[in-house]
């Protein structure tokens, strides 16, 4: 597969400003760009929710290693947990970011790959046992934070605040319940005119069932009844990447994440 520049530049503008859409409501919200790195921390104590993206082209093993001390002294003058992200189709030809950043404290701990589409594929199964709906209320949109944290293994619990009802106004949730309890969700910003897909999740007890496919097809659906059929944007994880695929998304880019060897400890 070759990735255009242009994609490239697409999936990091998408990446930037989603966080930005999402972090920026919350109380204690500081972003800043410095020399091909943008910073977007939410000030809540969730590493999620904080992270430092090196947006620069033809980056070198210098130039990512001086970014990577920069950004462990700007973050750990704030004391939250953090992420550092990198894209692979930015750094220069031979230009390992593990052993790069190895050298600022920095570990790899997932990976994430930008995808698009104009159009999804045709549902493969029907989600049998689940039905749907627009959480409208504060407690019901705390279940997206709910059923990504037992996905994902964290605690969300801080980021109810900022992502109740209110902020939902202009974008789309959408969560699932299975015998009267919700087990999956999805979300869709709208990201300059963009589909961007997000907090895509299911209680691990219902995974396997078509659950995440479906809520995300719904949100995607009514994204567009409210905005227009756009392209739609989202980063995967591993996890979650055969699924997109199988949907119609294609690769656009690639994104180590870092965390710092500290925060990491006892973990």
């Amino acid at each position: 597969m070759v990735v255009m520049a242009d994609d490239v530049d697409l999936s990091i503008g998408q990446f930037v400003k989603a966080w930005q859409v999402m972090c920026s409501p919350a109380q204690d919200y500081a972003a800043e760009s410095h020399d091909g790195i943008e910073f977007i921390f939410s000030g809540l104590p969730i590493a999620f929710f904080n992270v430092a993206l090196v947006t620069g082209r033809g980056v070198s093993a210098d130039d990512l290693a001086e970014h990577g001390r920069h950004a462990t002294r700007r973050a750990g003058a704030t004391e939250l947990p953090w992420l550092f992200v990198v894209t692979r189709e930015t750094l220069q030809a031979g230009v390992d970011p593990v052993v790069v950043l190895d050298q600022c404290g920095l570990v790899p701990i997932m990976n994430l790959t930008g995808m698009k589409t104009s159009r999804l594929t045709p549902e493969s199964r029907p989600a049998d046992g689940l039905t749907m709906a627009v959480p409208a209320d504060d407690g019901a949109c705390a279940s997206l934070l709910d059923i990504n944290g037992v996905a994902y293994g964290m605690d969300l619990e801080a980021g109810k605040p900022t992502l109740g009802s209110r902020f939902w106004r202009d974008h789309v949730p959408v969560v699932g319940h299975a015998g009267g309890a919700p087990v999956s969700c999805a979300a869709v910003l709208m990201v300059d005119g963009l589909r961007y897909v997000a907090m895509v999740a299911t209680d691990p007890a219902h995974q396997r069932r078509g659950y995440g496919e479906a809520v995300m097809r719904r949100a995607l659906e009514l994204a567009a009844e409210r905005h227009g059929d756009s392209l739609t944007v989202l980063h995967a994880t591993d996890a979650g990447h055969p699924i997109y695929a199988r949907m119609g998304y294609q690769d656009i880019s690639t994104h180590p994440i870092f965390m710092e060897k500290r925060l990491l400890e006892g973990h």
